[in-house]
This record gives structure tokens, sequence and C-alpha cells, in this order.
């Protein structure tokens, strides 16, 4: 044709009286790739969950994206992408923009033909479109999925990572934590200082005093909203739960596409567990695109992933690198080309409960449309490790189990967890998705969620992570916690006019005290727990001076009231976890760990480490990821059976 010896429409002639198009399952029976007794299996589970036929034998492991792809070419009469120049490739490529709304990118060029790669055919109005764009002919190829993650990787690297890296900060700068203090924060923080250095000289006692009695009244505020915040949290109808009979009574056939996406960066040794964990959900197989996300220096991660045959709706997708590398950027980057209508972030040792994607399917289908985000709760699979391990439980417990909850009741800004966090996809990715300077990219989502009136909430759904269970790494990770609260609070509190406006007042002063009690009370604490070992050791009359009047009244009472009240809500949340697992027959948490929140003051001084270290941190190294290191839980990779996804050959 491209010669001129012969018109489409002779040779389409020809084609046709040699070619009987078959329907795709029996054009694979007769190609050998599968048997008649196999295709009749996939078209019962065709029946059941509905989807592609080719999707759904894909997912049995009937056969290979390559005999699926050779088989829909012939079935169409197109050709196979092979082999291609990158350099050639990356010099003809689309605007990427274009190269997005077509799904389509050009692997090779003529002088009056183009050869596109696409996933799916394309339309007679869209092949029209490109050919007025591309001013030449346009031939279609057929390329697996796993193949255009490869072009889009080669082609479009620089674009894929500019988007991921500075889509939030170019289109909303005043959301983006890449610049840490504005010009008048260092202005309001340099005039603060400077009124307190002055009071201080003009009379030291007097300021002690007038910064004491701001500390005890925010202090006894963070007590009582806390304290609300759980008593909230009691409430039946606090999380959205769901009976065993409506989670079976869903028709499969009526499950969107699920994204999950799973960032790594070396923890190659958990690997072989997180593809058996995200293998056993309970959701059509057909219907998954599990994302593992591999920074492009993690050399282990990706030989252990190429000696693993995953299944088919685990993709690996590799980050380039880039400043900075943290989580949330390479979440950005997982989610352009994500193909579900949900998203989920999962952790590389998480647990989800096997229905905990139903659940919220269910709990998305049952709430508003300014619902967009559904939190799963979060625990711990290795409580019993050591005493640590069983502080950190017990904050969980409290916090996922009825602190979190009753925020959602109070309607104010809920900071996420890091993980099972499930979205809508087209709204996230609206909203510019993740910060990828903020190092607790979940808690400065969702201040942007309530920013635009969205809702999340919380589902009775568990995920299990490993808790940390060494010092040094645990400190670790709190402290970038924490300096991301910092981080959040500082970009949100740039324009505290604007932010009043737009949170309105309870979300306003409701995102104050989520944002600020974190970093700011166990930095406090070590001053008032001194002073108490001081008064005690000495009985100093100048401490008595600090507490006038009704100020000494209100320490007293939050020495003694607000820190029952902190070790009882600890002790109350790991009783109400456990009450409900025994309810359910699960027993991975004992009654025993209730009585280990009586030693919760040797957790907070943990907590003063860590928020010490991460104000440092923001000062000196705000972008700054510390790595948390998995791995150290009792439990063996060995203990589980992954047969199924180890061979010897690459992918």
């Amino acid at each position: 044709m491209d010669l001129g010896y012969a018109d489409r429409e002779e040779i389409q002639q020809i084609v046709g009286q040699s070619f009987r198009r078959l329907l795709l399952g029996e054009q694979l029976v007769q190609a050998g790739c599968l048997t008649r007794d196999e295709l009749l299996r996939a078209l019962q589970q065709q029946e059941q969950v509905g989807g592609d036929i080719g999707e759904i034998l894909l997912s049995m492991n009937l056969i290979t994206q390559d005999q699926l792809y050779e088989a829909l070419a012939a079935q169409n009469q197109i050709g196979r992408m092979g082999a291609y120049n990158k350099k050639e490739a990356v010099t003809n490529k689309l605007p990427e923009k274009e190269a997005r709304k077509f799904h389509a990118i050009v692997i090779n060029r003529s002088s009056v033909r183009v050869i596109l790669a696409v996933e799916k055919l394309l339309s007679d109005s869209q092949l029209t479109e490109l050919t007025h764009l591309l001013n030449a002919s346009v031939t279609q190829v057929l390329a697996s999925p796993w193949e255009m993650e490869i072009l889009w990787e080669d082609i479009y690297k620089t674009e894929l990572l500019n988007e991921s890296t500075d889509k939030l900060r170019e289109e909303q700068p005043e959301n983006s934590a890449s610049e840490t203090f504005s010009l008048p924060q260092i202005l309001g923080i340099i005039i603060i200082a400077a009124v307190t250095l002055i009071s201080l000289f003009w009379n030291w006692f007097q300021t002690l005093i007038i910064i004491n009695i701001i500390i005890q009244l925010a202090y006894f505020s963070m007590s009582v909203t806390k304290f609300l915040f759980i008593m909230y949290g009691t409430r039946e109808t606090a999380q959205m739960r769901f009976k065993a009979e409506e989670i079976e009574a869903i028709n499969e056939k009526d499950l969107p596409i699920y994204t999950v996406l799973v960032p790594m960066y070396k923890e190659s040794n958990v690997i072989p567990r997180l593809v058996h964990n995200l293998s056993q959900l309970d959701y059509p197989k057909n219907k998954l695109d599990i994302r593992l996300l591999i920074e492009q220096d993690d050399d282990e991660a990706r030989e252990v992933l190429k000696a693993m045959d995953l299944p088919h709706y685990f993709q690996m997708i590799v980050i380039p690198d880039g400043e900075p590398k943290t989580k949330p950027k390479a979440c950005n980057y997982g989610l352009i080309r994500a193909r579900g209508d949900y998203v989920v972030i999962y952790d590389a040792e998480d647990r989800p409960d096997s229905d905990q994607l139903k659940k919220v399917f269910l709990a998305f289908q049952k709430s508003s449309d300014q619902t967009v985000c559904i939190q799963a709760k979060l625990n711990y699979f290795n409580s019993e490790q050591n005493l640590l391990t069983r502080f950190f439980t017990q904050e969980y417990s409290n916090w996922f189990e009825l602190m979190l909850p009753g925020v959602m009741q109070m309607d104010i800004p809920i900071p996420l967890g890091g993980t099972s966090n499930h979205f809508k996809t087209h709204i996230l990715k609206d909203l510019g998705a993740w910060d990828p300077y903020n190092v607790t990219e979940d808690a400065d989502l969702g201040i942007r969620l309530y920013k635009k009136r969205y809702k999340t909430k919380v589902v009775d759904s568990r995920t299990l992570e490993e808790a940390n269970s060494r010092n040094r790494n645990w400190i670790r990770q709190r402290s970038r916690w924490i300096k991301g609260y910092m981080q959040t609070w500082l970009v949100h509190m740039r324009h505290p006019v604007r932010l009043h406006r737009e949170l309105g007042f309870k979300g306003f002063w409701g995102a104050q005290f989520m944002l600020l009690s974190s970093p700011l009370l166990p930095m406090l604490n070590p001053i008032f727990w001194s002073l108490l070992v001081l008064w005690y050791a000495t009985h100093a009359g100048w401490i008595d001076n600090f507490f006038p009047g009704p100020i000494y009244y209100l320490a007293a009472a939050q020495l003694i009231l607000g820190n029952f009240l902190f070790i009882y809500t600890n002790m109350a949340g790991t009783y109400w976890v456990v009450q409900d697992l025994h309810r359910k027959n699960e027993q991975w948490l004992s009654y025993g760990l209730v009585k280990y929140a009586l030693l919760t003051p040797i957790y907070w001084v943990l907590m003063s480490i860590a928020s010490i270290k991460a104000l440092w941190q923001l000062i000196r190294n705000p972008f700054y990821w510390e790595k948390t290191v998995h791995g150290f839980d009792q439990e063996q990779t060995q203990d589980i059976d992954i047969s199924p996804v180890f061979k010897s050959r690459d992918i």
C-alpha cells in the first residue's frame, strides 16, 4: 500500500476471503493454547464475575500474556508489537498529553506512515484525529499492558517523573511542602522570638508565668478534645460496618477494577510474603491492578521479582531516580497509569483483611458522592514480640478504633493513615494526588480533601502491619511522622485567614488540634517532667510561683486526671480491639496486652526524643525520608507457602 501497488480495499477483500473471525476462546483452543474444558471453566468464571474472557483466562493462569495478545492481534487482523528503536521512538514521540489521551505510543515513523503501539484498538474517529495530528497514515500494533509499561518507562520517563514530582508544586503551590517556611512565617518566628527575648530581659519571671499559663490552657483543651473524640468514637455508627451476608450478596459483575499501589524500598526480604498476602484478597483477580513500585537503584528487589512467576495482575513499576526520593513520589508515579476506579495504598509488610476491598466497595456505594476516601483500620501482627511492639499496638488500637472514628463523627479533617486508605481514583488525580515533598503525605492529603468539602469515613476492616521492635528504628519512623505533621501545619497555615475560610470554624480548630498535638505535647512534656522531679527533690519555692491561683489546680488536674485519661484510653482501645476479635473468633491479640498500658509513660519518653529529633530535621533536612526497616518480626517468610509464585525463570 505504501508503494502504491494496491489500495486498502483490494487488500481487505483478499484478507476477508481467507479469514474467518472466531470468538477469542475458540481461537485459543484451535491454536492449542488451552483445552476445551479449560475454556468452559473460564466461561463459567466469566458468568460469575464479568469482564473480558482474555482477562479471565489470564487470571486463571491458563494462558500467557503473549498468547492472549497474539490471538487478539490475529482476531483483529493487526500486527503485534515487536522490537523498536528506543532512540527513534523518543525522537518521534507524541506529546505526553496526547499519548495519554489516546493510550498510544509512536514506536516507528517513516515519511508516509506512523506505527502506534496500543493496548486496545482505537476507534475510527480517534484514528482520523491522529492522522491529522501526525500528518501521516496511522497503523496500530497490539501491545500487552506489560509491554506498554516498558514503553512508557523508556519513552516518557522524564515527563512521568516531572509529573510525579512537580505537578502539585506547579498547579497548587499553596498546598506544596516544597517550601518549608514561607517568608511571612520566617518573619513571624523572628518577631515572636524577639518579643519573647525582650520580655524575658524586661521581666523574666512574669514572662515565664504567662508562657506557662498558655501551655497549661493548651494542654487542658487538647486533653478535653481528645477525650471528646474518643467518646464519639465509641458510637456504633462511628465506623461503617457490614455483615458477612452483605459481603456475600455482592454481585461480582458489579465490582470495578481496583488498583493497589505498593511502594517499597530495600525490602526484598518481605516481597514473597507481600505477594502471598495480596493474592489472598477476595476480589476477582481479573479486576485487580496491583502495581509494585520499585526504586531504580533497588537492584535486589528487581532481581527477586524477576525470579518470581508473578500472577498477571501484578506489575513491577520502576520509579526513575530523582529528588525527592519519597513514598508519595513513588505513589504519584504509580497512579499516573492506574487502571482502577478505586485505588488503595498498602505497605510491603501489610496483611489486609481478605474482604477489605469488597467492604470498601459497599462503603462507597452506601455513601454520598462527596465521600471520596475510606480509611481501613491498622494494627500489628507482632504485638507480643517485645514491650515496644506492645506499646505500639496499644497506640494504634486507640487511634484507629476510637480516635479516628470519633474525628469522623465530629466532621473535622482526618489525618489519614499511611496505608489502607482507599480513594476514588479520578478525584485523587484531580486533587493533585500526594505531595512528594511532605514526609507525612497522608496527613496532608486529609487536610486537602477537607478543603474541597470531600468526606472521609472509617470502615470496620483491618490491615495488619509489622510493629517496629527496635528503638532506633522506631525513633526514625516516628520522627519522620512528626516532621511531616509540622510540615503540613506550616504549609496550610501560610494564610491562616484563608484556611479558616476554607475549613470553617470547626474544621480550622480541629486541624490545629490534629496537627499540633502530635509534635507539640511530646516536645513540652520533658520540661514539666523535669519540674515535677525537681519539685519532689528540692521543694524549691520558685516552682510554686510558676503555677499561680487557678493554674495550679488546672495543672494538678492535668497531672492526675489528664494522665489517667491518656493511659485509660490506651487500655480502652486495646480492650475494644481484643473484645471485637474474640467475638469473631480471632485470637491474634489477647486481653493480657491491656495491662501494659500502665507502663505507657515509658513510651512517652520515646515520643519526646522523636519529636525533638523531628524539629531538628525540619530545620536542617526537611525533605529527607528516613527509611523504616521491616522484617524484624519473629515470623519467617519460609512459614508461608509461596510455591505458586516462585519459579527459576525470569518474567
